[in-house]
């Protein structure tokens, strides 16, 4: 027997939205340092790294800082990116296998 095409569905939304959360947790940590960049990289520190920082700046308080070790590599968004792809496709897939009594039950795929 297989699976119930609604519960397919409905757990290919749920591995989309994994997805996006993860392309937007990315986007977050570049455009959050992209911005303190811009607004005062002299108020600015980088962890997780073998450079030296002057020591006004290394001890600062409540200046932006970077954990390099949450920076993502090129590899990473790509995957990530990837993912968000091969996910929306698979919805997409899905909620077209649906017959149109199944289609009024569920929500049709979000937006992009």
């Amino acid at each position: 027997m297989s699976e119930d095409p609604i519960r397919k569905y409905s757990d290919a939304l749920s591995e989309l939205s994994k997805a996006e959360l993860k392309v937007q947790s990315i986007a977050s940590i570049i455009r959050v340092t992209a911005k303190a960049m811009n607004t005062n990289p002299y108020q600015m520190t980088v962890s997780n790294v073998d450079v030296g920082f002057p020591p006004e700046v290394a001890v600062a308080r409540g200046i932006p800082h970077l954990n390099a070790d949450n920076w993502p590599s090129a590899k990473q968004i790509a995957e990530a990116l990837s993912s968000l792809h091969q996910k929306r496709h698979g919805v997409d897939n899905l909620w077209h296998s649906l017959s149109d009594e199944d289609k009024e039950i569920v929500s049709p795929p979000p937006s992009r």
